[in-house]
């Protein structure tokens, strides 16, 4: 069990990092906020976005997208 979490969480990352460097963080903060995700994502709703940030604290982190792409909420 423990070898399947960390092979799950290896394969969000490097999911992570590949739909990482299609949104660009502009400001270096490490997340992606609506605004970041628009350029990559124009047809991107507030309430898409807000599906995607499944911890509400109002910015797409790594995982998220991640997770976004996977799910097919987004194009990866």
């Amino acid at each position: 069990m423990k070898s399947t979490v960390i092979a799950l969480v290896a394969a969000l990352s490097v999911t992570g990092f590949a739909a990482h460097a299609e949104v660009a963080d502009s400001n270096g903060d490490g997340v992606f906020s609506m605004e970041e995700m628009l350029v990559s994502y124009p047809d991107l709703t507030e309430e898409t976005f807000a599906e995607i940030d499944a911890d509400a604290d109002g910015a797409i982190n790594a995982e998220e997208l991640a997770a976004a792409v996977s799910a097919g909420l987004i194009a990866g």
